[in-house]
């Protein structure tokens, strides 16, 4: 059963971001990376607990998009994959997850 997605405000403009850029580098290149995210969503919805976790805490998770060099980074709350943050892997290797993730 796959578990509901969230994406928080802070996600939504990191996907804001990444879209825009690639979309400047060439028209609908914007829109593969977003198919690819939606892609990497219904992954983690449907096993979430297959992924690593990547904090002491052990409450964050990531994800790395095969295509595009993006970090995405959740955690499971009741039930719920809550999005925390889209990130480039290299540019923002130690990129802060907005005020849900700390």
């Amino acid at each position: 059963m796959a578990h509901n997605i969230v994406i928080t405000p802070f996600a939504h403009n990191d996907e804001y971001e990444a879209y825009a850029w690639y979309e400047q580098q060439r028209t609908g290149l914007g829109d593969e990376l977003l198919k690819e995210l939606e892609n990497a969503y219904q992954k983690i919805a449907n096993n979430p607990d297959h992924y690593s976790f990547i904090d002491e805490k052990k409450e964050l998770r990531d994800f790395l998009l095969h295509r595009f060099p993006y970090l995405i980074v959740f955690r499971i709350k009741n039930s719920v994959v809550e999005i925390i943050s889209v990130h480039h892997a290299k540019k923002y290797p130690s990129k802060k997850y907005g005020e849900s993730g700390k």
